[in-house]
């Protein structure tokens, strides 16, 4: 899809928006998204689905917008537009943490990555402890998944079976994944509302490098908040993990004794997400990244 055909589906949908100011991001596996100014310089998002099963959690991804903008601080969409062909919102402040370059397969970012200041870290900690706390109530309505902790691990191990049966997966990658799956002292006892998709793609922060908001809702669940760490764990490394740690719990946040130990863990199984969404998708290039994930590629 071009910049002629997004004005002309934003039009079709009661938004005019200028073609010149168009930047279109093609990087997002569900969404085509442009930024574009309508005719008064106002900044808009326009999220245009690439295959049907891209809008199948919209309905309850704006429920979860309109309760997270309703009762915290985090700034998150809030779609003025809600169609099966075009979701469009109003630019929120602050910038991309980072933004996939498809040429060189990694982030570029919106600050010094080497020298990542402690503000990032640390706002990020804090947002995460405040969305981890809105009360479970206020989504309860919103038909997304909602899983307490015993719930939520036999999920996992669900979910680990069925990539097995359905790839299969290297032996000592399966034996690391029963060793965590059962081991008590490793999981939370405790579930709450977790983003699902927390990369720097998704974070948005401001000037002074602190993290403001969060954008794509689409995997957002009632489960164990572990997830929304593990993107920064493989960014950052252990040492940049503690210290969103060490935030979270200074904000409120509920930690264990061993949750470190847990997302690292959980980012080890991290080729589940991409086997499942290989299989959704029917994506022949997401299938292959998921095999050579999972050691069972034909080249290894």
């Amino acid at each position: 899809m071009n910049k002629q055909d997004i004005k002309k589906l934003a039009k079709d949908k009661g938004l005019d928006v200028v073609e010149e100011t168009m930047k279109i991001n093609e990087s997002g596996l569900d969404f085509l998204v442009s930024h574009a100014k309508d005719e008064e310089g106002v900044k808009w998002i326009l999220r245009i689905p690439r295959r049907p099963d891209s809008m199948a959690k919209a309905n309850q991804e704006k429920y979860v917008l309109d309760a997270v903008n309703g009762n915290t601080h985090i700034q998150a969409p809030d779609w003025s537009i809600f169609t099966n062909e075009l979701i469009a919102y109003k630019q929120l402040d602050g910038v991309p943490a980072g933004t996939v370059d498809p040429e060189i397969q990694n982030y570029v970012w919106s600050f010094d990555f080497e020298s990542s200041p402690a503000a990032y870290h640390q706002s990020l900690g804090r947002l995460l402890a405040q969305l981890h706390q809105v009360p479970t109530s206020y989504v309860k309505g919103a038909g997304i998944a909602m899983y307490n902790s015993d719930e939520a691990r036999k999920s996992m191990k669900s979910r680990m079976e069925n990539v097995k049966d359905t790839y299969g997966v290297n032996q000592e990658l399966w034996n690391r994944w029963q060793a965590w799956i059962s081991n008590d002292a490793l999981w939370p006892k405790h579930t709450g509302l977790s983003h699902g998709d927390v990369h720097p793609g998704h974070i948005l922060i401001n000037t002074g490098c602190e993290v403001t908001g969060l954008i794509d809702w689409t995997e957002v669940a009632v489960t164990d908040v572990s997830r929304d760490f593990t993107a920064h764990y493989l960014v950052f490394g252990e040492a940049g993990l503690e210290k969103v740690i060490d935030a979270y719990e200074n904000a409120g946040g509920k930690t264990w004794s061993h949750m470190k130990e847990h997302i690292i863990e959980l980012h080890a199984a991290g080729a589940i997400v991409v086997a499942e969404f290989a299989q959704s998708s029917g994506l022949k290039e997401m299938e292959d990244m998921a095999k050579q994930m999972l050691g069972v590629s034909d080249h290894q």
